[in-house]
């Protein structure tokens, strides 16, 4: 490879060199060719200028003769002439100074072809000289164009293997060019498929960062939000505890509360019943007392001076006969304990005792009051006799609770006796309301 450029660098450089002399053979020969031109046309000019002098000279020459001839008949023929002549002289004299404008001009001219031979002798010398050099150096150029020819030759037979060989080379550079080409243009494909999966991976790195970020950041917020939970929950767990055992308190209250509840409808509808009978009795004993004070007022009425002994034995009679119509088929009160009998029994010995005064005037002045003041009497015994019903009824049913689950605490005793003293006043209002 190296000799092959060193030959290619030879062949250049002769092929230069041979330009460079064949310039200057071209440029020899064309300042020849323009020499010889203008040796040429100065020759022409010089036979011209030559021509024009002896010209010049011929017509001096016929001048001179016309002059001399118009002399001689000018001397002879002077007189009897006169004007003509003087005419033809002066037009003689004008030929002649115009012939001699035209000879000095002549003369000028041929002294200038006298020059100018002079001149383009001097010029044919160097001419020659130069033609002498250039002929000198076109034959050493031709010598060297004849040397450089057959190194040329040479070279280009060197030139045509190397071309070969180029030719070769160029082929196997395209082959290699398109191979190279080939390669770059997959590299290329595969680099920016690697530069878009290195974009892609860095897009999902900082992605991935972003995401850890926010997924860091929602542990912090969850670790945060669980360690509340966990105090929300601890406290749960303890308000649970404490609702729990506020439940298990309130289950056993409630189960208390529904026992008590049972008790208490069942004394409700005992009430009930016991109620529907003092309404019963109670008719009964409005009768009597009706009944009773009619006889008061007819015995009143009768006499006025008995003692009292026999009007305690007259007024007996009619309680006896109240009871004997009780018997008879009237209703009567039927109490569902001893109590509510004894109590009765004790209410009823009251009414109908001749010795209680204020019984006895009570209904001697029930007989005056109003059916209004009446009615008011008839509820206001009604509800002492409830509340005393109540009474003995709660305090039954309060033995008998302590009886059954044991001694309680005096403040969930008080409050059992509140709730149930309000229950009490509800049923009595409804009951008296209807």
């Amino acid at each position: 490879m190296s000799s092959d450029k060193s030959t290619i660098k030879n062949s250049v450089r002769s092929k230069a060199k041979m330009e460079m002399l064949e310039a200057e053979l071209e440029k020899a020969r064309e300042s020849e060719r323009k020499m010889l031109e203008s040796l040429a046309s100065q020759t022409k000019q010089l036979e011209q200028t030559k021509i024009s002098l002896e010209e010049a000279k011929l017509e001096i020459r016929s001048l001179s003769d016309g002059i001399k001839i118009l002399e001689g008949p000018a001397k002879r023929g002077h007189k009897t002439l006169g004007k003509s002549i003087t005419l033809d002289a002066v037009r003689g004299n004008e030929e002649i100074g115009v012939l001699r404008t035209e000879l000095r001009l002549a003369l000028e001219a041929e002294e200038k072809s006298k020059k100018a031979m002079d001149d383009l002798a001097m010029a044919l010398k160097e001419v020659s000289t130069e033609s002498n050099k250039v002929r000198e150096m076109l034959s050493n150029a031709q010598s060297e164009l004849g040397s450089t020819r057959a190194e040329n030759e040479h070279l280009k037979s060197m030139l045509k293997h190397a071309e070969e060989k180029l030719r070769v080379a160029m082929e196997e550079s395209r082959r290699v060019k398109f191979e190279v080409e080939e390669t770059i243009a997959t590299w290329s494909e595969k680099e920016n498929g690697f530069i878009k999966c290195m974009k892609m991976s860095e897009e999902e790195i900082t992605g991935l960062k972003r995401e850890n970020g926010r997924l860091v950041d929602s542990q912090r917020a969850a670790r945060e939000e669980i360690s509340k939970l966990r105090d929300i929950l601890k406290q749960a767990i303890n308000e649970a505890n404490v609702v729990k055992e506020a439940l298990e308190i309130a289950r056993t209250e409630n189960s208390q509360l529904k026992d008590m509840l049972s008790e208490k409808d069942k004394a409700l509808r005992r009430m009930k019943q016991e109620f529907e009978c003092l309404k019963v009795s109670e008719a009964a004993a409005l009768d009597s007392v009706k009944e009773l004070q009619s006889l008061l007022v007819a015995t009143s009425s009768m006499d006025l001076s008995r003692n009292s002994n026999p009007f305690e034995s007259e007024s007996l009679l009619p309680a006896k006969a109240v009871a004997n119509e009780v018997r008879a088929g009237k209703p009567t009160t039927r109490f569902p304990s001893d109590q509510w009998k004894f109590d009765l029994k004790s209410q009823a010995g009251g009414r109908h005792s001749l010795g209680d005064s204020e019984r006895f005037e009570g209904s001697i002045f029930d007989m005056i009051e109003s059916p209004e003041q009446k009615k008011d009497q008839t509820v206001a015994l009604g509800d002492r006799s409830y509340e005393k019903s109540m009474s003995f009824d709660d305090s039954d049913h309060i033995n008998g609770r302590q009886l059954e689950y044991g001694w309680e605490s005096p403040m969930r005793q008080r409050k059992k006796r509140q709730i149930l003293r309000r229950f009490g006043d509800l049923l009595r209002r409804r009951s008296f309301q209807k």
